[in-house]
């Protein structure tokens, strides 16, 4: 009787093993962009469709846009016009929350002001390049794609 514990304790044993050897997880988690935002980026380009077109080539880049920058914090965003002002119907300079979502791999913006939620497809995010694309909807009718460049 003995035995036949002892036969089963060491069963279990090497069950137990087996089946946590087999739950070892080899996926690795997703990379955390966030903290790869959290900088101050300068705008580099703008790129936009031409009316009628569905190509990005056209540049909506103003010299006045050449020090303005994006300041991504733990605690909110900034865009900030730098010295030479420019006309912001062309891009939006807002402030407030953000958050990354991971599975759409874009970044998500809350403006307060003006109340607005915009919503960036990163299509490339490293050390000291960030470039998204969204769908400009301020008139609903005439949706503008936009694909915008920043380094830092």
């Amino acid at each position: 009787m003995k035995n036949n514990n002892i036969l089963k304790c060491i069963a279990l044993f090497f069950a137990g093993g087996f089946i946590l050897a087999a739950c070892n997880k080899d996926d690795k988690p997703a990379p955390d962009k966030t903290s790869k935002l959290l900088y101050n980026w300068k705008i580099t380009s703008i790129m936009t469709n031409k009316v009628g077109q569905t190509a990005l080539d056209s540049s909506v880049f103003n010299a006045c846009m050449n020090d303005d920058v994006v300041k991504f914090t733990s605690t909110g965003f900034d865009f900030q016009d730098g010295t030479v002002k420019c006309d912001s119907t062309v891009f939006k300079y807002s402030k407030g929350n953000w958050a990354y979502k991971i599975a759409s791999d874009s970044i998500q913006l809350a403006s307060t002001t003006p109340v607005k939620y915009a919503s960036w497809k990163v299509l490339t995010l490293n050390d000291s390049i960030l470039k998204v694309q969204y769908v400009d909807s301020t008139i609903p009718a005439k949706k503008v794609n936009q694909l915008v460049s920043f380094k830092h």
